[in-house]
């Protein structure tokens, strides 16, 4: 089952938090700090949900789902080896991890999702001016 969205007072109530450096209705993104507290708190025996609310950040927002989300996300992020990364850290997490080879077809595939998408707005933007002279 997909996670609720936030309304504009949860995420407003989340972005108070200093360990959220990002929130839209469907995704929140915790800081590498966060992580690390959150982890070692889990690892001294807490509650995923105890963790998270003495951090801040209200578990009736977040809802258990997420909450089980980020227990295992961060558990990943530990198996990995380079240490927790957040929105700022993310680049220097991949650094090392992909070959030329892949990043040249990463590249290569974002280029065409945007060549598709400059092809859909010219279409709308065609359609709108069909419309307008009718």
């Amino acid at each position: 089952m997909a996670n609720k969205k936030f309304t504009k007072e949860e995420m407003d109530q989340l972005r108070e938090c200093p360990y959220v450096l990002k929130v839209t209705p469907s995704i929140v993104h915790f800081s590498a700090e966060f992580k690390q507290q959150f982890w070692d708190a889990l690892y001294s025996g807490e509650h995923p949900r105890d963790v998270v609310a003495s951090l801040g950040i209200d578990p009736d927002i977040l809802g258990s789902n997420r909450i089980l989300g980020l227990r295992s996300m961060i558990q990943k992020e530990l198996k990995a080896g380079k240490g927790f990364r957040d929105l700022n850290t993310f680049g220097k997490y991949l650094e090392g991890c992909a070959s030329p080879e892949l990043t040249i077809k990463h590249l290569e595939q974002q280029l065409a999702y945007k060549t598709q998408e400059v092809e859909y707005l010219k279409k709308i933007v065609s359609l709108g001016r069909k419309g307008a002279g009718s």
